[in-house]
């Protein structure tokens, strides 16, 4: 591709955890949950097949890198966090700055119990509260990427796949989903971002193990996404 092919279009570039992942099309050394095995446990025929590249496909837009690490979370203050200064900086490629930036992360953060703001934190521990991470995350992207389209997604709910009977868990903890999403809501609005409310549309993606999507499951966060950027877009 030439950068005049690049400049056509937009270049996107995605901050997320397993879910995003897809071998082949993550930095070189990072943790990937979609091998070719899990590839096609899950139903992908192709990264066609992921929320992502139908984003991307949905804007007229080229990848530009893909800043997924499967297990990662918002909080911590070393690599493989979000907020490290390698994640950061792997979110431009070359010359070639993102356009806009989709933020698909936090479900780690939940799944482990992190304290969610700043009043549950111990203050000798501010790189393990949420609310302390999103923000910082949110004020590096938005120093480093100045012309960038920053867009944060709030986190999805899932279902699985033959067990109609499982419920999703509503909080670990004591921490519930929602209150993640509430920060990120509340920090989206305090940083000049915009918001991709995805899980305000109530849709459950279909996984085999509760966490990860399956296609079927990628194509229903993808139309959530639609949804939130098609209203972003139009602004």
């Amino acid at each position: 591709m030439s950068s005049q092919t690049y400049l056509n279009r937009p270049l996107v570039s995605i901050l997320g955890d397993s879910v995003s992942t897809f071998k082949g099309f993550n930095p070189e050394g990072y943790a990937v949950f979609y091998d070719e095995y899990l590839q096609s446990v899950n139903g992908l025929s192709s990264v066609y097949d992921t929320w992502w590249a139908k984003v991307n496909q949905s804007l007229n837009a080229y990848l530009c890198v893909n800043d997924s690490y499967s297990g990662s979370r918002v909080t911590g203050a070393d690599f493989p966090s979000a907020t490290s200064e390698i994640r950061l900086n792997n979110l431009k490629k070359g010359n070639y700055i993102p356009n806009i930036i989709l933020i698909y992360i936090g479900t780690n953060d939940f799944g482990n119990g992190i304290p969610v703001t700043r009043a549950d934190c111990a203050p000798q521990n501010e790189w393990g509260c949420f609310e302390i991470a999103y923000d910082y995350l949110l004020k590096s992207l938005t120093k480093k990427y100045p012309q960038s389209m920053i867009i944060c997604g709030t986190l999805m709910r899932s279902k699985m796949r033959g067990k109609e009977d499982w419920v999703y868990p509503e909080e670990f903890a004591g921490y519930s989903l929602e209150s993640y999403n509430n920060v990120i809501r509340q920090l989206s609005y305090n940083n000049c971002c915009y918001l991709a409310d995805v899980s305000k549309l109530g849709l459950y993606y279909e996984t085999l193990d509760g966490s990860h999507p399956t296609k079927e499951g990628h194509e229903t966060i993808f139309r959530a996404w639609n949804k939130c950027l098609n209203e972003i877009m139009v602004r």
